[in-house]
């Protein structure tokens, strides 16, 4: 008896899994098809490139029943429509005798995710032992859920991993002294390494601190650093794994050239591994990534596409800190669904409290939805757990917007200015300043401020773009923009409605 061939194969742009007879379209959705049709398609599968007889598909779909060769050919056409082959390409006709598939089956290798290992701090006396064992517990609770990593704790498999985590913790006037490294083992040396101190009062908050600001930590380097090694390979020359290091490399550089690169790689990395909820996600996140960063008619976003890329990574993972806050994120920027969006980011710090994005996300429905102060502190917090990501400017600027409009002109001006200084030549930093100093004709009357606006290639109707709950708060941005002297105007904004959208 012919063994069936169940590694998942491409189909032109969809995905057939013959284990489960599941087709897939690109977005990694399910393409209904009647149960007679896949099966035809599953037995094609079963040799791919070679000829398959009109009666061995008869025989394996309606074995022992007298059918005529319309059924089958009905069939075929189904399946086409469902691969839209309309030339016939994918399945091939051999006149009189029967069909080719031409699929093609992605030689992906098994790679294994980065490892972490995580060594207990070291100590000098038994109560900086304690402290230092229950930092290595709170570390371990927000590693241990995240999907992409293996946490190893047995320092005998050093060789087997990619970071390390390692500090010491000594006593110090009543109080402890915690220094600890995340260190890129292979020769990527130290990527950060810092000391805290507390005094007695604060010893036993400090642990779910520094393990918060470790974990934090170690997601940012690794989405800037792991990636670099296929940063400028062909996509084709890639397993699953290496698209998806290779995507988030390019995520966190934030600039066009490098969101296309990015949506490219997952494009593929969804096509070969389309039950992949972290592809399926990080595709899906695509559509938010450059908010709010270019204009909103470049990002042309698709939420249909987004959210049904979302439903089907939280479908194969509920338990998924990325894939939650990723729909979250989408609910937010793409419906203007603050309470859906909210929902799913508290489930995702349940997960990982330390998770920045998902930090991130809140924060932003808070200050949109008129929780100024609350949101502008929670992005300080995360910016003091991590003060190398690289879009603390992006925070910087929100910021900026909480407190101006919180009536805190002042504040705003100085968190505006860090913003754009910090990303001298981001258009959206320089819109946020430009927005913030409005009222500064000393700062708006000079050459250098006239330079900064024309590097802004954003419409004072930018801000009309976001979900505020208030679309009058959007609108105070707007004038304020245009009293700056911003002015390029670009298509009519999307405007919210109580619906969310």
């Amino acid at each position: 008896m012919e063994k069936t061939n169940n590694t998942a194969m491409i189909l032109g742009t969809c995905a057939f899994e013959p284990s489960s007879l599941t087709l897939r379209d690109a977005s990694g959705a399910v393409l209904p098809l009647r149960s007679q049709s896949l099966r035809v398609l599953s037995e094609l599968a079963r040799t791919p490139g070679q000829l398959v007889s009109r009666d061995r598909l008869i025989e394996a779909v309606w074995p022992g029943i007298a059918v005529t060769d319309d059924s089958l050919v009905q069939c075929i056409k189904d399946v086409r429509r469902a691969l839209a082959d309309r030339e016939r390409t994918i399945v091939k006709t051999a006149i009189g005798q029967g069909y080719i598939l031409n699929a093609r089956v992605p030689d992906v290798p098994t790679d294994a995710p980065p490892t972490i290992l995580v060594e207990r701090f070291s100590a000098t006396t038994a109560l900086a032992q304690e402290v230092g064992e229950v930092i290595f517990e709170e570390l371990l609770v927000r590693l241990a859920p995240r999907r992409g990593i293996v946490v190893e704790t047995d320092p005998d498999r050093r060789c087997d991993a990619k970071y390390m985590v390692s500090g010491h913790v000594s006593e110090r006037s009543g109080g402890v002294r915690v220094f600890y490294r995340i260190t890129r083992l292979g020769g990527g040396g130290d990527l950060h390494a810092a000391a805290v101190l507390s005094d007695a009062a604060g010893m036993w908050d400090l642990p779910v601190k520094v393990a918060d600001s470790i974990a934090a930590q170690l997601r940012v380097q690794m989405g800037m650093r792991d990636g670099s090694d296929y940063a400028t390979r062909e996509d084709v020359d890639l397993s699953v794994q290496e698209l998806l290091a290779k995507a988030a490399w390019h995520m966190m550089r934030y600039r066009r050239r490098n969101w296309r690169t990015a949506r490219a790689a997952l494009e593929r990395a969804a096509k070969l591994a389309p039950d992949n909820p972290i592809a399926l996600s990080m595709l899906a996140s695509m559509e938010t990534q450059m908010i709010p960063l270019i204009p909103f008619s470049e990002i042309a976003a698709d939420p249909d596409r987004a959210m049904a890329l979302c439903e089907r990574a939280v479908e194969l993972d509920q338990s998924n800190d990325w894939v939650l806050r990723t729909r979250g994120n989408v609910r937010l920027w793409l419906l203007g669904d603050h309470e859906g969006a909210r929902l799913d980011c508290r489930r995702a710090l349940a997960i990982n409290p330390a998770f920045h994005l998902a930090h991130l996300t809140i924060a932003t429905s808070d200050i949109l939805s008129g929780a100024f102060e609350v949101g502008a502190t929670r992005l300080e917090e995360m910016m003091h757990r991590v003060p190398f990501d690289s879009q603390n400017p992006l925070y910087f600027s929100l910021i900026a917007i909480a407190r101006l409009l919180d009536g805190q002109a002042g504040r705003a001006i100085e968190a505006a200015r860090e913003g754009h200084e910090q990303n001298p030549f981001g258009a959206w930093n320089a819109l946020v300043y430009a927005t913030a100093v409005a009222d500064d004709v000393a700062i708006t009357g000079s050459a250098t401020f006239r330079k900064l606006l024309d590097r802004i290639d954003l419409a004072p109707s930018h801000f009309l773009e976001f979900p505020f709950t208030d679309l009058e708060r959007a609108a105070e941005l707007t004038s304020r923009a245009e009293a700056a002297g911003v002015g390029r105007s670009l298509s009519p904004p999307r405007l919210y409605s109580d619906n969310g959208r």
